[in-house]
């Protein structure tokens, strides 16, 4: 699922809504006038979502690295001008007398020097640099991952890798974990940035590989850490291919469901459960064999791999199955 809603952001965005999808409008910088604030709170700052790809790499909670611009200073030119003193002779004298200003016309010059209406100063206080939008250019932390993952990554919209990421940062701050981006979100962001509270954890990646035997990978940081062969779905029930996040986990969990053939099945005590994509979840399960599809949907694995990997895959994580 690559969309998301933006919520609750009013009036630091207006959206409107087009095909099921909320497409944001996202507001002109203010003036330096509309900028104007009592404390210069940085409620004033807008949303964007160039900001927020910008802000989210800059925590380390993306796989991309923000690298602004640098600018080299404009280089000055001084001139020198030499002033050759003139010397004038002359036999006449002349006598100098000063001119003097009469009362009138003293003042007619102070009546007109104060008829002029007074400038009126506003005190202009604006966000702190650190949360402004920059010239620079996104480049991959982790450019060995897989091309399949590093794909899904587009600069300046909305992709299943950002919104990870922000449920990454949602659940590091104790915030609802729906990816989607609200006011609490928003300004919990740019606190972030201000205090330099960067991503806590490593950068992991899932990736599955359906090619017999099929086998996980866990990346971190972008090495490869942990391997382990695995089941996906059969035919009639496949694993869905792609990119996903991680939302939703249990340490155990009882699961129920219908059968492809109709027959109805409830298994108790299902460890180490990470669900990325509706029903779709790494977990353990006991099978006499691993490494081709045998589940409805989850990537099975051993008890012993399923409880390695799942300290890995906390909330955001990113699953692509290929």
């Amino acid at each position: 699922m690559n969309t998301r809603k933006h919520r609750a952001l009013a009036p630091l965005l207006a959206s409107t809504t087009l095909a099921g999808l909320v497409l944001m409008a996202i507001p002109a910088a203010a003036s330096s006038s509309e900028r104007t604030t009592a404390a210069g709170s940085i409620a004033n700052v807008p949303y964007s979502i160039v900001l927020e790809d910008q802000f989210l790499a800059t925590l380390h909670y993306l796989p991309v690295a923000f690298v602004p611009t640098v600018r080299r200073p404009t280089p000055t030119t001084t001139s020198t001008t030499t002033t050759v003193p003139t010397t004038t002779s002359s036999t006449t004298t002349t006598t100098t007398t000063p001119t003097t200003i009469s009362a009138s016309t003293s003042t007619t010059l102070s009546a007109s020097a104060t008829s002029k209406p007074a400038t009126r100063t506003r005190r202009v206080v604006r966000w702190p640099a650190a949360l402004s939008r920059r010239s620079g250019r996104f480049v991959w932390r982790f450019p060995a991952l897989p091309a399949t993952f590093r794909s899904q990554w587009r600069t300046g919209n909305i992709n299943i890798v950002l919104t990870g990421a922000l449920m990454r940062f949602q659940n590091v701050h104790n915030l609802p974990v729906t990816g989607n981006m609200d006011t609490t979100t928003w300004l919990t962001l740019l606190r972030a940035v201000l205090a330099r509270q960067y991503n806590p954890t490593s950068y992991n990646l899932v990736y599955v590989q359906e090619a017999l035997p099929q086998h996980l990978t866990l990346f971190q940081n972008g090495h490869p850490t942990f391997s382990t062969l695995v089941n996906t779905g059969i035919a009639v029930s496949p694993t869905q291919i792609g990119t996903h996040a991680v939302y939703l986990r249990y340490t155990s969990q009882t699961m129920s469901g219908t059968n492809p053939n109709g027959t109805h099945y409830s298994d108790p005590g299902i460890p180490w459960v990470s669900y990325f994509y509706g029903g779709d979840a790494l977990h353990g399960f006991i099978r006499a064999t691993y490494g081709w599809p045998q589940s409805l949907g989850c990537v099975e694995m051993p008890f012993a791999d399923a409880h390695t990997l799942w300290p890995q895959t906390p909330l955001g994580t990113m699953v692509t199955v290929q």
